[in-house]
């Protein structure tokens, strides 16, 4: 135990409760609001540009006001600022239509698949024991959750009524 420890678990539980907080209140949002996704997204991602661009003048604001904003942009480049715009909208869908849990399951199970497509395809993922064992919880928690149940839950209150039984 380390004296930095306790800070950084007090970060990782910030960024868990705020990170379900977010999502839960976006569902909420989404759901019951009369503005349309695509009007949802345009919202969010203005506050995403701003605090992008403000970064970007702060950190580098000499460079892109001689070099310009683009400067070193390829078709790799574009491909992942296509591929996260994509991705933006996907999980809005899915939070729409689904739940922010059966978001959770997705972005756990894309992020197995990813790391057995690195290994397999690209050489460049070794497998931990620390990996294996969130890979068989997820996978887990994912069967768990989506298992039909085995006979559909009694009613606490009969259902039909006779003359017979109310009287008694």
């Amino acid at each position: 135990w380390r004296s930095e420890d306790p800070i950084g678990l007090l970060a990782v539980l910030c960024a868990c409760f705020s990170s379900g907080f977010a999502g839960v209140y976006f569902e909420k949002v989404l759901k019951t609001s009369r503005a349309s996704l695509w009007m949802r997204n345009v919202q969010l991602a203005i506050f995403g540009i701003i605090l992008g661009l403000s970064a970007v003048f702060i950190n580098d604001g000499s460079a892109v006001r001689t070099k310009g904003f683009f400067q070193g942009y390829n078709k790799y480049t574009w491909t992942v600022v296509f591929l996260q715009a994509f991705n933006g909208l996907v999980i809005a869908t899915v939070v729409k239509y689904a739940d922010n849990i059966l978001k959770g399951f997705a972005t756990s199970i894309s992020i197995i698949v990813s790391s057995v497509i690195s290994y397999y395809f690209l050489q460049d993922f070794e497998v931990s024991k620390q990996f294996l064992a969130g890979a068989s919880a997820v996978l887990l928690a994912t069967y768990l959750y989506s298992k039909p149940d085995k006979a559909p839950p009694l009613p606490l209150i009969p259902m039909t009524y006779s003359r017979t039984s109310m009287q008694n």
